[in-house]
């Protein structure tokens, strides 16, 4: 016996499956949005063990040197954190625990006199070291995931500009000036940060999420002047008039929208 589908069917079957994948990419984006918005606010994340109420902070830029050392001496697979999060935080869990309930201590405080006050870091790690495995391990996964900062980049188009502004670099010419320094995380970050908001040291290592520090500079408003010469190697000269009324350019006038 054959069973045959009609094709009325077979277009029903194919508009619910292309509103399933609409609704998933509209999920993923409402998602991504939240995070974003999260990352902004520097949401923390909340837990509770019995009755003690703890929080996740997002790490600034000083934490996030200050604990190199303890994320190094996991060894974590790389790879595994960005396709499996959880599974890897269970086997480092499982094999690293003691550094794993010392990361999850200094994540719980929000203040650098408590970071460094090491009599609250080994009370916090002791008590997370009784908890189990699956426990420490879904607190975990927030940590090793909870970097965003290169998927917001590509969703708002970052990325792209970063491509464009090498090529810019590339044709820019400028004898008249010399560039030192940038050579390190003081220029590159801490300094370009203090000149543009007029921030502290301290308030750029510690008082704002390492997260949005590297937003503001990855998207930071920048200006560049070209002259007319490098204009026309960049293929970005005056150009012609383009008659969009003329109906021979109606297909290039769609491009152009599309582009």
């Amino acid at each position: 016996m054959v069973v045959r589908q009609s094709p009325r069917l077979d277009v029903l079957v194919r508009i619910q499956e292309a509103a399933l994948i609409k609704t998933h990419i509209m999920e993923e984006r409402e998602l991504l949005e939240m995070n974003i918005a999260d990352t902004i606010i520097e949401r923390p994340v909340g837990f509770k063990i019995g009755s003690q109420q703890f929080y996740l902070y997002p790490p600034t830029l000083g934490m996030t040197y200050h604990l190199t050392g303890l994320f190094k001496s996991l060894e974590a697979d790389a790879r595994l954190v960005s396709t499996n999060p959880y599974l890897e935080a269970i086997r480092l869990c499982t094999e690293k625990k003691e550094v794993v309930c010392r990361i999850l201590s200094n994540f719980t405080f929000n203040r650098k006199e408590d970071v460094f006050d090491s009599v609250k870091i080994e009370t916090r790690t002791k008590e997370f070291s009784e908890l189990e495995v699956e426990e420490l391990a879904t607190m975990f996964t927030i940590v090793l995931s909870g970097d965003n900062t290169e998927e917001f980049i590509k969703h708002f188009g970052i990325d792209k500009e970063r491509l464009e502004r090498n090529r810019i670099a590339a044709v820019k010419k400028d004898n008249s000036s010399i560039t030192f320094g940038g050579n390190s995380t003081y220029g590159t970050l801490i300094d370009f940060a203090c000149q543009r908001y007029g921030w502290t040291m301290e308030y750029v290592t510690w008082g704002i999420s390492y997260a949005n520090l590297k937003m503001l500079m990855a998207d930071a408003i920048t200006t560049i002047y070209l002259s007319e010469d490098e204009r026309k190697l960049l293929g970005k000269g005056a150009g012609e008039v383009i008659n969009a009324d003329d109906p021979k350019n109606r297909e290039l006038v769609r491009e152009m929208i599309r582009e």
